[in-house]
């Protein structure tokens, strides 16, 4: 059996599916062999007759390496490339538009600089993805943990002022040096690998469960410390998705429907509610509470910029520019609302195509996702499709004054370094678990994705 085996796994290129489908053979083989001993062969004879089943080792090897190899998301690829070369396009037509005179933006400054800074933003990106894809979902699996502690630390020390990127008092970046992040980006990036702590604790009964609720808390508290109640439901309701979604595989050992029942009783109910209590008794910060007010009311100075989003919407063209200047009439139009720059300069043509573009975006992360055989991939996946879709949705809604304008951005298109790294960083744990979708099972033992130390001590 072992020579069989060893000519087999020796046809197949990548060693990450070797030991799956060396275990897969053997199984088949043993229980082959366990069969023929029934039918009263000897266990010599019952090796060799199994053996000789299954084929030529070679022609095996050579029909499983052909399904168990990596793979590319092709259709993923093209898409984050057309939306990155529109990105470009569009933040190159606003450099224009500036250098030339036809607009002044309302915080003028040196937009070359910024779109150079745009550019270099996607390159890096793009490098990310790449490094991120060839690292393998299962590292980041490995060691989620000790990442998901590392995001906590930091985002905890910045509460305490230990760096520095305050904007005008709140704290939403961590600088270090010449260097920042944005600290609701890197929040965000603990989703996806809350979906590998998930995976750990699988099998687990109540103080599994428990220990996932704690995991779940802990960034919504800081998050909503910062404070920043748009990302705070965010990443709450995708980790609720997630946690969902693994209850319904029936990871932990617990009633499904009732722990499911709690699960969105408790994170999405109850917060919900409880949001509505804070601002009916005066509880949240003064500027959150007048932009609820001003956008009830329809007036006042927090509806100012919700209405003059409306009128630019409302005046939009087809095709074309409307009669409002979105450089000279609203704040940040080529980060939060590059939407409404969108609709402004070039039509509502333009901004049913930008639309059209982020939900295949979305459909081809979910879809990758769902298709996913390998359960630690596919929890992984719904943690970067939410953070997507989640942004995607609010900020279009932000962006044509649907509802209150929140700090959001539209992925790939809007401007900050930290948002795009964080895309291009979601699309690439995509594209590793796409990549590995036929060479993993669907379920990969502990040891395999977590670290074991022995410690011997000498007396």
């Amino acid at each position: 059996m072992e020579t069989y085996l060893e000519k087999l796994l020796s046809q197949i290129r990548c060693k990450k599916a070797r030991p799956f489908i060396e275990e897969e053979i053997r199984s088949h083989i043993e229980c082959q062999i366990e069969a023929n001993q029934l039918d009263g062969m000897s266990y010599e004879e019952a090796e060799e007759h199994a053996i000789a089943d299954m084929g030529d080792p070679v022609s095996v090897g050579i029909s499983l390496d052909r399904i168990h190899k990596p793979r590319m998301a092709w259709n993923l690829v093209f898409i984050v490339g057309l939306i990155s070369m529109l990105a470009v396009l569009v933040h190159f037509g606003i450099l224009c538009k500036i250098n030339s005179g036809l607009a002044v933006p309302i915080a003028p400054g040196n937009y070359r600089e910024t779109f150079v800074n745009f550019v270099v933003a996607v390159v890096a990106g793009f490098g990310l993805m790449g490094i991120i894809y060839f690292i393998d979902f299962t590292v980041l699996a490995k060691y989620a943990k000790f990442i998901a502690v590392s995001i906590l630390a930091v985002e905890v020390l910045r509460l305490f002022d230990f760096f520095g990127g305050d904007v005008n008092g709140l704290r939403y970046s961590i600088g270090i040096g010449p260097l920042s992040i944005s600290a609701t980006a890197l929040m965000m990036f603990y989703v996806p690998i809350y979906g590998a702590i998930l995976y750990k604790y699988r099998d687990g009964g109540i103080g599994a469960f428990i220990s996932v609720l704690v995991w779940m808390i802990l960034p919504v508290i800081i998050t909503f410390e910062m404070p920043n109640i748009v990302v705070t439901g965010m990443i709450l309701l995708s980790m609720v998705i997630q946690l969902t979604a693994a209850v319904w595989k029936g990871w932990f050992r617990l009633p499904i429907k009732r722990t499911i029942a709690i699960i969105w009783g408790g994170f999405a109910v109850l917060p919900a509610a409880s949001l509505i209590g804070m601002y009916v008794f005066g509880m949240l910060k003064d500027y959150q509470t007048e932009r609820i007010r001003a956008f009830l009311a329809g007036s006042g100075d927090g509806f100012y910029l919700t209405n003059v989003l409306r009128n630019i919407c409302r005046d939009s063209v087809v095709i074309g520019k409307s009669g409002v200047d979105v450089i000279e009439s609203v704040p940040d139009f080529n980060g939060d609302l590059i939407f409404t720059y969108i609709l402004g300069s070039y039509g509502i043509l333009a901004g049913v195509g930008v639309i059209a573009l982020m939900v295949v975006l979305v459909i081809a992360v979910f879809g990758t996702s769902v298709r996913q055989k390998n359960e630690l991939g596919m929890v992984m996946g719904f943690g970067c499709g939410m953070i997507l879709a989640l942004n995607i949705v609010i900020n279009i809604l932000s962006a044509v004054g649907a509802i209150p304008y929140a700090a959001s951005f539209l992925p790939f298109l809007s401007m900050g370094r930290s948002n795009i790294l964080l895309c291009y960083a979601l699309v690439g744990i995509m594209l590793s678990i796409y990549r590995y979708k036929d060479v993993y099972p669907k379920m990969i033992h502990a040891d395999k994705i977590t670290i074991k130390k022995n410690f011997t001590i000498h007396i």
